[in-house]
């Protein structure tokens, strides 16, 4: 059976908004340093969804963590019309118990990942995990 996705966003003048889920949470979007950009919401979503599906295979691994960390940087083409070439995505790793299955079920979730095969389409992705 399929999922339906859903968000609403509201525009004033100028370039600041609001996203807007079904439940009423908000997120203020922009250019300005405290809202979120296209692009910063493009690279959360992968950050987000890779984490969400390596969670779901880690605990069917019986992996442990006590945090992970994620950090993605996105270089964008010099063009008119710029699109994504580059995405590095960093994964800090905490308190793992299991390293190899831990790596293991990252690498399956950049399979099983919506976001991460989408944009894959237009710009390559690397990663790397480094423990703590």
């Amino acid at each position: 059976m399929s999922s339906k996705t859903h968000i609403k966003t509201v525009y004033g003048h100028g370039e600041d908004g609001q996203l807007i889920n079904d439940t009423g949470a908000t997120l203020p979007l922009g250019v300005s340093a405290d809202r979120f950009s296209p692009y910063q919401m493009l690279l959360g979503a992968l950050s987000y969804c890779l984490y969400s599906t390596h969670v779901s295979l880690a605990e069917k691994m019986s992996v442990e963590h006590t945090e992970v960390v994620i950090d993605v940087t996105g270089t964008k083409r010099d063009a008119k019309v710029s699109t994504l070439e580059h995405v590095m995505v960093d994964v800090v790793g905490k308190g793992v118990t299991d390293q190899k299955k831990f790596e293991r079920a990252f690498e399956i979730a950049t399979r099983y990942c919506s976001v991460f095969n989408t944009i894959s389409q237009v710009a390559k992705i690397e990663w790397n995990i480094s423990y703590e």
